[in-house]
């Protein structure tokens, strides 16, 4: 009787983690590869950023995340409609249209990441950049 309590209480947390992940849990994207932007903000001082840069990281802060945010549920939304999919029984050239769209939003979400990379390469001095290559966990300090 104990593996029937275990199974069912096993099954409710997947099925609760399930509903929660469908909200706005991001947890089921590609992560990212380099996290630059916390690095830089939180570390002006750090940095020695001028007043130029300052106005930089602050100008990225108001507009960026928003974009990334509205990708990212677009992401999560179509991953979403793609389980729906599978459950109902879709045929599958259409989950196959639906994954290869999925597809083309994360290369989208992983190059939007790559850009802000670049970004801060361009506003950061060589010395600075490589500063908070090891600040985001990226270099190790020579």
């Amino acid at each position: 009787m104990r593996p029937v309590i275990l199974f069912s209480a096993l099954a409710l947390a997947f099925a609760s983690h399930a509903t929660v992940a469908a909200e706005r849990d991001v947890s089921e994207l590609s992560s990212p590869i380099v996290l630059l932007t916390p690095a830089v903000a939180r570390n002006a001082d750090r940095l020695d950023l001028n007043e130029t840069q300052r106005d930089a990281v602050k100008e990225w802060m108001a507009t960026s995340p928003a974009v990334r945010e509205a990708l990212e549920d677009r992401v999560v939304a179509a991953r979403a409609e793609l389980r729906e999919m599978i459950v109902q029984g879709e045929e599958r050239a259409k989950r196959e249209e639906k994954a290869a769209a999925i597809g083309e939003l994360e290369a989208e979400l992983l190059l939007m990441r790559s850009d802000c990379a670049d970004h801060w390469r361009s506003v950061l001095d060589e010395e600075q950049f490589a500063q908070a290559l090891e600040l985001a966990g990226l270099a190790e300090a020579p």
